[in-house]
């Protein structure tokens, strides 16, 4: 596997400034409408690292595509 080397991210203060003008937006649409917004977060219960498991069939088709690249079969 190759190697490079990591990307260098810069924030300069423009960026700051956008995210909290972004921010603050959010945060007065919330406050307009606190109604649709509890509607909205309260079927938001989710483990934030659901993203990093594998789902359940995920394993299975795994082990099928190696076995079909290497050229083993079930059938003999």
């Amino acid at each position: 596997m190759l190697r490079r080397k990591p990307t260098a991210i810069a924030i300069t203060s423009e960026d700051i400034a956008a995210f909290e003008e972004a921010r603050l937006r959010k945060l007065s649409e919330e406050n307009k409408h606190p109604e649709q917004h509890t509607k909205a977060t309260s079927n938001a219960n989710v483990d934030p690292s659901d993203e990093l498991k594998p789902l359940p069939g995920d394993k299975a088709r795994i082990v099928r595509t190696r076995e079909e690249r290497i050229g083993i079969s079930q059938r003999g």
